[in-house]
C-alpha cells in the first residue's frame, strides 16, 4: 500500500513543481508587462493592457490548480521518510546505505549553509571594499570554517596577505585579490556541495521507490 501511495504522492509532487515553475514564470511575465503598460503610444499601452489581462488569466487558473494539488511536495516527504525509518529499522540491505545518506545529508544541511553565509558575506566585503564592517563580517564567518584570516586582510587600507593555510592565498597576495581568491573558493565548494547534495537525494528517492 506505501508503495503505491508514494507512486501517486510522487506523481503529485511532480505536478506541484511544475506548477509552482510555471506560476513563478508567469508572475515575472504579468510584472514586466505592468511595467511595459507605461510606454509612450496608445496603441503598445493597449496591446500590452490585452496581453497583461490574458496573464492574469492564466496566473489565477495556474494557481487555483496548485491550490487543488494541496501541499503535495510535504506529503511525498513524509511518505517517504516513513518507508526511510521502516528500511533503516528493517533487515533490508538498503536500509544501512539509506542511514548514511541521512547522516551525509544531515552533515550537508550544516555545511552548505555555513559555506554559502561565508561566501556571501565575501562577495558582500568585495562589493563593499573599504567598509570594515563588511570585511571583519567576511572574516567572521571565514573563520567559523577554519579559515584562519588575518584580519589585516580584509582591511583595505592595509592590503596585507591572507595567513596561510589549505585554503587560502599565497603571502604574495594583496588584500583584495585575497579575499576574492576565497570568495571563487567558496563558491566552487558550495557548487560541489550542492551537486553531493542533488546526487544524494536522487540515490535516496530511487532506494525508497525501487
Amino acid at each position: 500500500m506505501i508503495d503505491e501511495d508514494l507512486r501517486i504522492a510522487r506523481q503529485r509532487a511532480c505536478r506541484w513543481e511544475e506548477l509552482n515553475e510555471r506560476r513563478q514564470s508567469l508572475a515575472d511575465l504579468v510584472r514586466m508587462t505592468r511595467q511595459a503598460v507605461g510606454a509612450r503610444d496608445l496603441e503598445t499601452v493597449a496591446a500590452e493592457d490585452a496581453k497583461l489581462g490574458a496573464l492574469v488569466v492564466v496566473l489565477a487558473a495556474v494557481e487555483q490548480e496548485l491550490a487543488g494539488v494541496g501541499p503535495a511536495r510535504e506529503l511525498y516527504e513524509e511518505l517517504l521518510a516513513r518507508e526511510e525509518r521502516r528500511l533503516i529499522e528493517s533487515t533490508d540491505p538498503r536500509g544501512a546505505e539509506l542511514l548514511e545518506i541521512r547522516q551525509l545529508l544531515t552533515e550537508l544541511a550544516i555545511e552548505l549553509p555555513a559555506r554559502e553565509r561565508a561566501r556571501r558575506a565575501g562577495q558582500e566585503a568585495l562589493h563593499r571594499w573599504g567598509d570594515r564592517a563588511a570585511q571583519a563580517a567576511f572574516v567572521r564567518e571565514a573563520e567559523a570554517l577554519g579559515m584562519m584570516i588575518d584580519p589585516a586582510t580584509a582591511d583595505p587600507v592595509s592590503g596585507h596577505p591572507v595567513s596561510g593555510h589549505p585554503g587560502s592565498v599565497g603571502s604574495g597576495s594583496d588584500g583584495f585579490g585575497g579575499v576574492r581568491l576565497l570568495v571563487e573558493l567558496l563558491e566552487e565548494r558550495c557548487a560541489e556541495l550542492e551537486r553531493l547534495r542533488d546526487e544524494l537525494r536522487t540515490r535516496r528517492e530511487k532506494l525508497l521507490l525501487d
